[in-house]
């Protein structure tokens, strides 16, 4: 729908929990471009998305659990909310504890804590993988210090460090003083050994798996009752740390690729009845042709802002197809328009999108600090990484994370930040 379309309509609101990052920025466009008016909470008053054009009004969050919930149900009554929306694991999580007093005055278009669980813990997620016939990586899980030290000599190296659930170790961690890591990297025994040792102090370590070769492939789905509504996949080209985390360089994949890995992740969902928006991550190793179950993120992703600039309405198509529970009495009311309202595209362009400051990161730390990236396999190529980073502007397929001629002041209010971290660092 065009958004001249989607301006003659009356606006419905929805209230976003999470304007501070580029995925509540896509969430906040996509909303805004479909003809819904989005209400912003961020965690600053100057939150990223909070900048859009799109973002009707803006609020820094209330301090303290009770103090947010108090304020989302005011900003409902105020501007007649109807659905409230989250970015972030940990915000699902506490809205969850809220659900019942939320959803006396508008509806939480979240998955369900015990839904929610299901993905978030790693080994539950990869049972459930296994059980549709998925690949998974070899996973050791060790109660002690000492069955780790048993068990280090015969692992085969590298081996790859990550929590089971942050969330659930992420106090304990805290209180001991202690990192919360997300990936780490071991080359040998004495480093695994070396690594584990301090979380003997908090009873819990993280799991160990086998090192996957390859790069990331995320295919992502909108699914109502665990029937798909609509997907996308992309490849991550670059990550910031270049070692593997968030996407900084990302490209959409047609479809007739990878076919076989997502009719799995299809059944996978399906399996765990999901409704809501997710993505399935895999490793992929262009060689051996082989996929590798990672995780599925039960929330909006962190390429998001390429689906969107694919086509590919998540945000929108979320609360205009699945708002109402699938076979609910009530459904045959929105769902006549549903599509006309937000269709479900079956087809998209081959996009590439930068998310220029990680980039920029990413960029000098291969340059400059290549013995500071952790993986032992990873092999920087700086001329190839610099030669991308400045032809990239140049590609007609080029696209930004943040950036967009028609809704420019998030780039600024982001360029403006940084200066600010920068000042305050001299």
């Amino acid at each position: 729908m065009s958004e001249a379309a989607a301006a003659t309509r009356p606006q419905e609101t929805v209230i976003l929990l999470g304007t501070d990052t580029p995925i509540g920025l896509a969430v906040v466009r996509d909303l805004g471009r479909h003809g819904y008016r989005t209400i912003g909470i961020g965690r600053r008053a100057n939150a990223l998305a909070g900048a859009s054009r799109h973002c009707f009004r803006h609020h820094a969050r209330a301090d303290g659990e009770a103090g947010l919930i108090a304020q989302i149900l005011a900003l409902a009554g105020q501007h007649q909310a109807r659905w409230l929306l989250t970015v972030g694991e940990s915000d699902i999580l506490l809205l969850n504890r809220h659900r019942a007093e939320l959803e006396a005055r508008l509806q939480v278009l979240a998955p369900r804590s015990e839904l929610l669980m299901q993905v978030l813990d790693k080994a539950t997620c990869q049972r459930h993988a296994e059980a549709v016939g998925i690949a998974v990586p070899q996973t050791w899980r060790f109660a002690s210090l000492a069955e780790a030290r048993a068990a280090a000599p015969g692992l085969r190296y590298p081996v790859v460090l990550k929590w089971s659930d942050p969330h659930v170790v992420a106090a304990a961690l805290d209180a001991a003083g202690l990192a919360l890591v997300k990936t780490g990297y071991a080359r040998d025994a004495a480093d695994l050994l070396g690594q584990l040792a301090p979380y003997e102090a908090v009873g819990a370590f993280p799991l160990v798996q086998e090192y996957c070769p390859g790069h990331g492939l995320g295919q992502m789905f909108l699914v109502r009752d665990g029937e798909v509504l609509l997907e996308f996949q992309h490849e991550r080209i670059h990550e910031w740390p270049p070692e593997g985390g968030a996407s900084t360089l990302c490209r959409s994949v047609p479809l007739a690729h990878h076919g076989e890995a997502r009719a799995q992740a299809r059944a996978l969902l399906r399996r765990l009845g999901w409704t809501g928006v997710a993505m399935v991550e895999y490793r992929y190793d262009r060689r051996s042709r082989r996929y590798v179950f990672m995780e599925i993120n039960g929330r909006f992703w962190g390429s998001l802002p390429l689906a969107m600039a694919a086509g590919l309405p998540f945000a929108a198509a979320l609360v205009a197809h699945c708002a109402i529970p699938h076979g609910s009495a009530a459904e045959s009311a929105p769902a006549g328009n549903a599509e006309a309202r937000v269709p479900l595209p079956r087809d998209y362009p081959v996009l590439t999108a930068c998310y220029w400051i990680p980039e920029t990161k990413r960029l000098l730390r291969v340059l400059f600090q290549r013995r500071r990236i952790q993986d032992p396999f990873f092999r920087p190529d700086p001329l190839r990484s610099l030669l991308s980073y400045l032809v990239f502007p140049l590609r007609p397929s080029a696209r930004w994370f943040i950036f967009q001629l028609s809704d420019p002041k998030p780039f600024f209010s982001d360029l403006a930040g940084v200066f600010r971290k920068l000042l305050g660092r001299t």
